[in-house]
């Protein structure tokens, strides 16, 4: 076979040629092939190398060649990477999951881009679902968009509605917005990205003469990043393969961290006993990381039982140890960070190599706080919510303002029943409320055993104004009983009271150096604005903009650092406390290596003593790596 046509990769470029087994993953030809890509082991390279080599050396039609991945972004990538490869301008199809299948579709149905549900008009449709079930819910906007995912793994996985057990809400209003959902949708003509794989699975299950059809129009299907796939997707593409079963699949079940949307590893690994006599390539030189980072998430993964048995090498040869250290607080932690990322600057690294990887996107409020403090550029992938809009904080912010006088009408009944003191809303009859004004209404009743509970509500706000910010948050929730109230809350609505809680440790921590009551008002208003600059920026700015990448750990998926920090592994935060059953444990781990071996040259591990005033243990995870390769600090 002529060599000549082979185009190396930027993970290739300091080699004379492929490696070997890079090469017999481009080579092959006809029947099914699971390739196993490690981190920086050069899969897009491999897939576009492939699809050059089918195309000139063995003769296939480039129509009759599908490429699928699992978004837009690097459908266009790799669609660019083979068209800078190939001489000629082949009409090799590229394209997402859902762009393939709504092509499907479109055909069959006559379906325009028109009838794809907007982001807006889905969250009336839910919106409209939700009220129809008379189920109160706090804040509509954040309840929406946990249904709208919980919604979206019951399609993915084909799951039966009625076997099906919200997270969020009763199974029987979860089913009740599933269905108002989906008949909006139906009314209007209207199908949402999950629909599009359920509809063209549906077709072609049904219409064998189109599956006929879509099948001789795509002989040659390559899969990227197959561990992101679901159900549903899969049993698609399988109908679609048959009979030839010349199916591709490039993917690392090591790096399946899309659980939440239905993403399983064992559909990978299930491959090769669904195709016994399919090719198994291992793409075993990591071409990114030292071989330090490469040893430590090594051994961080093999401690996953489900999984490929496979062996990664490091093509590098530097020596900088793998770096973990412990802090005492999240906000020594983050000093200690910013010491280091000007360290990196000043000895000439650029601020756009370096990058910090959270577990969750409200952890990165106290760092991006600081990189702002001290003038340090940054951008950050995803949205950081405002904590300061949930009702949690609207509650916490009505009590200070009324404890340092206001007396709007609606603000007392924000709070005056969290927790529950029977003071009715009929109570507060004029637009201004006055103490006086309550207990004479009570008087008027003929309910004078009021008159204490009203006075001891006065006596608490009193209490709060002479109160230090911490101080003040600390006595809203234990002394008045503000914690107790979410528990019992949280209990009658059978929903879990730990995001809530956690909501409220994060305001807690924003008091600290507030030095007034009026202060930390004002802070929240000015949080509140940064944030949306940040967002305006995001749209507006370029994607080349300068600056530290702040991001989580499944944003990073797919990118490289010279520099990498991995702040606060510990039990609760990584792995996060709701993963619980063995699986969940192991999405964790997973999604820990994923970060890891984001890094090039620098890994920087750290984990801290106390969280939110109360000792923090470090993650099981930070045992499992062994601590021979690491430099220890104490910070």
């Amino acid at each position: 076979m002529a060599g000549s046509f082979y185009h190396k990769g930027k993970e290739n470029m300091a080699n004379d040629s492929f490696n070997t087994e890079q090469k017999q993953a481009i080579e092959h030809f006809e029947g099914p092939a699971m390739v196993l890509a490690g981190p920086g082991s050069g899969k897009t390279t491999v897939i576009t190398n492939r699809v050059l080599n089918l195309i000139e050396e063995q003769g296939v039609s480039p129509k009759q060649i599908l490429v699928v991945t699992f978004s837009k972004a690097a459908a266009v990538e790799m669609q660019q990477r083979f068209r800078s490869m190939a001489e000629k301008a082949y009409p090799v199809r590229f394209g997402t999951f859902h762009s393939v299948f709504f092509q499907m579709l479109r055909v069959a149905y006559n379906y325009e881009a028109k009838d794809i549900v907007t982001p807006a008009l889905k969250f009336r449709f839910l919106e409209e679902a939700l009220r129809e079930t008379s189920y109160e819910v706090e804040d509509a906007r954040e309840f929406i968009e946990d249904i709208e995912k919980e919604i979206s793994k019951v399609k993915g996985e084909g799951i039966d509605i009625d076997c099906y057990y919200s997270a969020n809400c009763p199974e029987q209003v979860f089913r009740d917005i599933f269905q108002g959902y989906q008949t909006r949708l139906q009314r209007h003509r209207c199908l949402d990205f999950d629909d599009m794989v359920v509809y063209t699975y549906d077709l072609l299950r049904q219409r064998k003469d189109i599956l006929k059809k879509w099948q001789q129009v795509f002989r040659f299907i390559l899969i990227d990043e197959f561990q992101d796939i679901n159900r549903l997707q899969y049993e698609t593409i399988k109908m679609l393969a048959e009979p030839e079963n010349n199916l591709f699949i490039v993917g690392d079940d090591d790096q399946s961290i899309y659980g939440f949307r239905g993403a399983r590893p064992d559909i990978m690994l299930s491959f090769p006993k669904q195709y016994p006599q399919g090719k198994q390539i291992v793409l075993g030189t990591n071409y990114r990381c030292s071989p330090q980072i490469l040893q430590a998430s090594d051994k961080l993964i093999k401690c996953n039982k489900k999984r490929f048995n496979k062996k990664m090498q490091a093509w590098q040869k530097a020596t900088q140890k793998v770096v973990i250290h412990k802090c005492k607080t999240l906000y020594s932690e983050a000093e200690r960070i910013l010491r280091k990322m000007q360290s990196y600057q000043k000895d000439g690294m650029d601020w756009e190599d370096m990058a910090v990887l959270f577990r969750t996107n409200m952890q990165m409020r106290t760092l991006a706080g600081k990189l702002m403090e001290r003038g340090i550029p940054f951008t950050m992938k995803e949205r950081l919510p405002n904590m300061f809009e949930t009702w949690i904080a609207k509650d916490l912010r009505c009590y200070v303002e009324i404890a340092l006088g206001d007396r709007s009408r609606g603000k007392f009944l924000q709070i005056c029943n969290r927790p529950v003191r029977y003071i009715s809303r009929s109570a507060f009859d004029t637009e201004e409320v006055t103490f006086g004004g309550l207990k004479g209404f009570y008087l008027k009743k003929g309910q004078p055993w009021m008159l204490e509970r009203i006075q001891d509500f006065e006596n608490e706000l009193r209490a709060i104004r002479t109160m230090s910010p911490y101080s003040a948050i600390h006595y809203i929730r234990k002394g008045i009983g503000y914690d107790e109230f979410l528990e019992t809350y949280a209990k009658e609505r059978n929903v879990s009271v730990d995001d809530w809680m956690e909501i409220l440790e994060e305001l807690q921590e924003t008091t600290r150096e507030c030095k007034s009551l009026a202060e930390w008002l004002a802070y929240g208003e000015s949080y509140g604005e940064e944030l949306k600059k940040m967002a305006e920026n995001r749209r507006t700015l370029p994607e080349e903009e300068k600056g530290v990448r702040l991001m989580t750990m499944h944003g990073s998926k797919g990118l490289e650092f010279q520099a990498v920090f991995i702040p606060t592994i510990n039990e609760g935060v990584c792995p996060y406390r709701k993963a619980i059953q063995s699986g969940d444990v192991e999405e964790e781990r997973r999604m820990l290596y994923v970060a890891m071996t984001r890094a090039k040259k620098y890994l920087d591990l750290s984990f801290v003593e106390e969280r939110f005033d109360k000792e923090a243990e470090a993650s099981r995870f930070v045992r499992e790596i062994s601590p021979e390769i690491f430099e220890k600090e104490r910070s």
